[in-house]
């Protein structure tokens, strides 16, 4: 069954008619479809357009009903994008680049279109895309992404953070995973910044909360569970900017009986917020209700400093790049001193993510480094395993075992 994004049209399927309102854009990634007007009773025909061509977007920035009707010739696959989403981009871009598209869309909505009076002599479009490949691609990963919520293909896993000094297990982070059907285990950078891209982050985001939390309200029934034990969630930009995100959090904090302090968000640096306003108001909820607030992979990125000043932080996690060769690398060793004393200075926790060895254990303490991660101490496992480390204090999952 193809998604609420992807639509599935036979020959002499309408996609929609001349007059309609203005809702979606399509880009075709299969197949063929005609465009034409209605003169006189008689059909005129425009153009056909095939893969890797866009159509209705005029219309949608125009704020005009729909110029011509669409009909598929051949079985076609097509892809719908919200006038919302649109818009939204036209308005984001250089405002002399949208002067120029502004002047182009007028002198396309006066031009006098080639006429034909059959299907078959219309003359044919080229793509109107440039790397529509790509496109298509993305719009058939999210339409997926979408679809493996629904069929249980995604999953979280948990690596525990340990405190340096005795390596005893504070936390753990939830990391997601998907097993595509056809494309096997797809990397979470690339899925993630699809789902950013296209918008269906809110959803993967919105799952992890949900299992996450039900996962540390059974985790947290252990006896043998350390008390204070939190889980770090990934949240993206977009999360934190968009409205909705603290009454859906407090929900589901409420529905597993946790607290906001059992849940620290590690927000991501990957995509922009998109309503600072509403970023800031929602950060500073959070921070009062003492949910725990983190930058991750601090140190890789361009506005890391200008979080600093701007997010209420409660902990900074330092990227592996640094803290995985602070050993044998003396200028990795100086930034990750740097920042553990800026962590000090700021009076917020310092994680150390991608700890291998045990030449990294040694450097981090020596450097004061209080709480690290990585596959020295536990690889990334399921919550059975997790229940199983937690209720067994001497068990530890290493690189060598994994």
């Amino acid at each position: 069954m193809p998604s609420v994004l992807e639509l599935r049209l036979s020959p002499g399927d309408i996609l929609y008619r001349e007059g309609d309102d203005n809702e979606f854009a399509y880009v075709i990634e299969t197949g063929a479809v005609v465009l034409y007007r209605t003169e006189a009773g008689q059909r005129v025909y425009v153009e056909k357009r095939g893969a890797g061509s866009i159509i209705g977007e005029l219309s949608i920035l125009t704020s005009q009903p729909r110029a011509v009707t669409v009909e598929a010739v051949a079985p076609t696959t097509v892809y719908r994008i919200s006038a919302d989403r649109i818009r939204r981009r036209f308005e984001e871009i250089d405002p002399i680049l949208r002067a120029c598209i502004d002047t182009s869309i007028n002198f396309a909505s006066t031009f006098t279109q080639q006429k034909a009076r059959s299907a078959a002599d219309a003359p044919v479009a080229a793509s109107t895309l440039r790397d529509a490949g790509k496109l298509i691609e993305e719009f058939r990963l999210e339409t997926d992404i979408l679809r493996g919520l629904d069929r249980e293909e995604f999953s979280l896993l948990f690596q525990p953070i340990v405190e340096l000094s005795d390596s005893r297990i504070v936390g753990c982070e939830a990391l997601m995973r998907w097993r595509h059907p056809v494309l096997d285990n797809v990397s979470p950078e690339h899925f993630i910044r699809i789902a950013e891209k296209t918008g269906s982050i809110k959803q993967l985001t919105e799952f992890a909360i949900i299992d996450g939390c039900a996962t540390l309200k059974r985790l947290k029934a252990l006896d043998a569970c350390p008390e204070g034990f939190f889980l770090s969630i990934n949240v993206s930009g977009k999360d934190i900017g968009r409205r909705g995100f603290i009454d859906f959090l407090g929900f589901t904090l409420e529905a597993n009986d946790l607290s906001p302090e059992d849940v620290k968000l590690e927000i991501t640096e990957t995509a922009l917020i998109p309503d600072v306003a509403i970023a800031d108001k929602n950060l500073k909820q959070l921070h009062d209700l003492g949910c725990g607030i983190s930058i991750d992979d601090f140190g890789t990125g361009h506005s890391n400093f200008a979080y600093l000043k701007s997010l209420p932080l409660t902990s900074l996690k330092i990227d592996r790049a640094f803290a995985g060769d602070a050993h044998s690398n003396p200028v990795s060793q100086s930034i990750v001193k740097l920042l553990i004393k800026l962590g000090k200075d700021l009076d917020v926790d310092i994680i150390a993510e991608g700890v291998e060895t045990s030449d990294d254990v040694a450097t981090l303490r020596s450097l004061g480094c209080r709480f690290a991660q990585g596959y020295y101490y536990h690889k990334p496992i399921p919550e059975s395993e997790l229940a199983s480390v937690i209720s067994d204090p001497g068990a530890r999952l290493n690189l060598a075992s994994a």
